[in-house]
């Protein structure tokens, strides 16, 4: 679906976002390794993926970079990460949470990002919680944030991921404390729908509650 003008959600079962200008920016790779979903999208919309130039990875999560190796074969793109997640990513280290996350294929990361970077015109932010390297992209020109896991709309609204999926919930709630400082409209989350109006105000209601 397209949530703006430009932005695309590919809905699976953790959502990808795809930003179309002059050239194709893709958010995550989805939980197929075959990365059906993006894939069939892409054609859905008639580009190739020759057409993506750079694709950003939020966190480590397999149901977010499992599609990763193919897409980067697939398209020839640039693969950007958090310096703190590269490693988990390209699976050099282990990754520190519950056995059984690093199922992908491995993948080098071309582009090490770091926290209030700009990159791809968007302000990167470091969100750990959810993992130790997750990223959020705020897109000011769009009033768009990508949050990944750092939050979820599963009911309707913006929460807190489950605990049993964060590998340090104190630091989760703090990192949508850190987000709720923003200022944007509509939001993709890797779990639940997006929501394209008034999301900040949302962000800062569930921060006061937290």
């Amino acid at each position: 679906m397209e949530l703006l003008k430009g932005v695309h959600v590919i809905e699976t079962f953790a959502n990808c976002a795809l930003l179309v200008d002059d050239r194709l920016i893709l958010v995550d790779t989805g939980a197929d390794g075959g990365a059906k979903d993006v894939l069939g999208y892409l054609d859905r919309i008639r580009r190739k993926p020759t057409d993506i130039s750079t694709i950003i990875i939020t966190h480590t999560h397999p149901d977010h970079v499992s599609g990763l190796a193919v897409m980067r074969e697939k398209s020839g793109a640039k693969v950007a990460a958090h310096r703190m997640e590269a490693d988990y990513i390209s699976r050099k280290k282990p990754y520190p949470g519950p056995p059984g996350i690093q199922r992908h294929k491995p993948v080098d990361i071309d582009i090490l990002l770091d926290d209030k970077q700009r990159f791809e015109e968007m302000l990167v932010l470091h969100t750990p919680g959810h993992t130790p390297g997750s990223l959020s992209l705020l897109d000011e020109r769009r009033k768009l944030l990508i949050a990944g896991d750092a939050c979820q709309t599963e009911e309707g609204t913006i929460g807190p991921m489950d605990d049993a999926y964060n590998i340090d919930p104190r630091m989760h709630r703090e990192s949508i404390k850190r987000l709720a400082q923003l200022d944007f409209e509509a939001i993709i989350v890797g779990h639940g729908k997006p929501l394209a109006t008034g999301q900040s105000k949302v962000m800062r209601q569930l921060a006061s509650r937290l």
